[in-house]
């Protein structure tokens, strides 16, 4: 069963508003690209049910319409997801026999096989794809390949599963990790994959494919977290951490700060309202109502597919740091935290992505992660102090130039990076010098 996230009701909500502006001046063409586009954006939200009683309306109403035999392959695939074969399979042959020449054809014969290995039911799935391989014989079509590499991994995995059954122990592992191999790269089956990857790690640990099959684990949460938008809702405590962090990287002296207890902290000297007391009082507000705070991660806060996908990389240079693996681990994880802190940042929640950028040098200094910092510094001049976020920001630029070979990729994205730092200040001095009535 493949593990997902729901995307919350507020974004869900938010799709039906879109999709329900008025109507009055609509075309019927328009009105049924609304209903489809509604109902698309459920399914890609795996709210199967309303999705399908949406492409169901789409087909009543608009029955000779381009699109219906893609709102009923998008119903059958609605019933795979949920895991009801039978309706899936019926819904699929409708469409293999209703439209008999179009590309949604070959998908629902494709898909019929999918079903019917997802059964363990090989002898079915291998005669689906067979009878797409006799409609292209000579494999014309992207889809008749599909089919072919199918079949082959069908008979890859009834031998594989032999050899565990009955072959020499020194190639159970062999088959074992081949098993995910191919629900990973034939059947993207990412939560099967996983599965068969970890049983390589726990029955074979001392295997010379322990370490990669460990690697492939957090390689499938990897991608089962991806299938979802992540969330913009955090708790109280997971907000109250990202400010704590905050605070620290501006007065890193306050991470020594303990709960406050009568006699023991004390209120810090200076002028009673200025920015590091005031620094003082939120930190101690924060350690004082969340107390187990300290012991937070930033992958804490993660939707628990991507925080996996961390641990089980970490636990590859920790288990088999004499690996190539181990070896490569760091640089490839950096590069996550920078890949997702810019996810997370085009959505608009700039502090977390920080957090996550920060992560990324901890683990391995990089340009890419310097260049998110400063891009982040850049942007908060605005409710920073601009001496204080400027700083920062060209220091992160200056560390990305240092490490970028001067004819990369990369040394132009340093280089615009500087120029339009440079523009910023001086647009935001033109605009203070403005404001200051002179």
């Amino acid at each position: 069963m493949i593990f997902r996230f729901r995307i919350f009701p507020v974004f869900i909500l938010s799709i039906l508003a879109a999709c329900a502006g008025p109507r009055g001046n609509m075309t019927p063409q328009q009105e049924a690209d609304m209903l489809y586009s509604k109902a698309s954006q459920l399914h890609e939200a795996e709210f199967y049910d309303e999705a399908g009683g949406q492409f169901e309306e789409y087909v009543r109403k608009y029955p000779e319409s381009n699109n219906a035999d893609n709102a009923k392959l998008q119903i059958a695939n609605g019933y795979y997801q949920q895991g009801d074969y039978e309706k899936a399979i019926a819904s699929y042959q409708e469409i293999a026999d209703t439209y008999p020449q179009g590309d949604t054809a070959d998908q629902a014969l494709l898909r019929i096989g999918d079903v019917y290995f997802a059964q363990q039911k090989n002898d079915e799935a291998i005669e689906a794809y067979e009878r797409l391989l006799l409609k292209y014989p000579r494999f014309s079509t992207q889809a008749a390949i599909v089919a072919q590499d199918r079949m082959n991994a069908v008979g890859d995995m009834e031998e594989n599963l032999r050899i565990i059954r009955e072959g020499a122990d020194s190639d159970k592992d062999n088959a074992q990790y081949d098993i995910g191999n191919i629900y990973l790269t034939v059947f993207n089956d990412y939560e099967q994959a996983r599965t068969e990857f970890q049983k390589v790690v726990d029955q074979w640990p001392k295997s010379e494919l322990a370490d990669n099959a460990l690697w492939k684990v957090g390689d499938c949460y990897w991608s089962i977290a991806t299938e979802q938008v992540p969330s913009r809702n955090f708790s109280e405590e997971q907000l109250a951490y990202i400010q704590l962090i905050e605070t620290y990287e501006k007065y890193p002296q306050l991470t020594g700060l303990e709960m406050f207890r009568l006699g023991g902290v004390h209120w810090p000297a200076g002028k009673k309202g200025d920015s590091y007391e005031l620094a003082y009082a939120q930190v101690r507000r924060i350690v004082n109502k969340h107390p187990g705070i300290k012991k937070m991660r930033t992958t804490d806060i993660l939707p628990i597919a991507y925080r996996k996908a961390f641990e089980a990389w970490q636990d590859v240079i920790y288990n088999y740091s004499h690996t190539d693996t181990a070896a490569a681990a760091p640089q490839f994880i950096a590069q996550a935290f920078v890949d997702l802190g810019n996810l997370y940042y085009n959505m608009g929640m700039k502090h977390f992505a920080s957090l996550l950028f920060r992560e990324s040098l901890m683990t391995m200094p990089s340009p890419e992660g310097h260049l998110g910092m400063a891009r982040y510094y850049a942007n908060i001049t605005s409710t920073s102090g601009l001496p204080w976020a400027y700083r920062r920001a060209f220091y992160h630029i200056k560390e990305a130039e240092k490490m970028t070979p001067p004819d990369s990729s990369t040394a132009n994205e340093v280089s615009w990076a500087k120029e339009w730092m440079n523009y910023k200040m001086r647009i935001e001095s033109l605009e203070g010098w403005s404001d200051s009535g002179r």
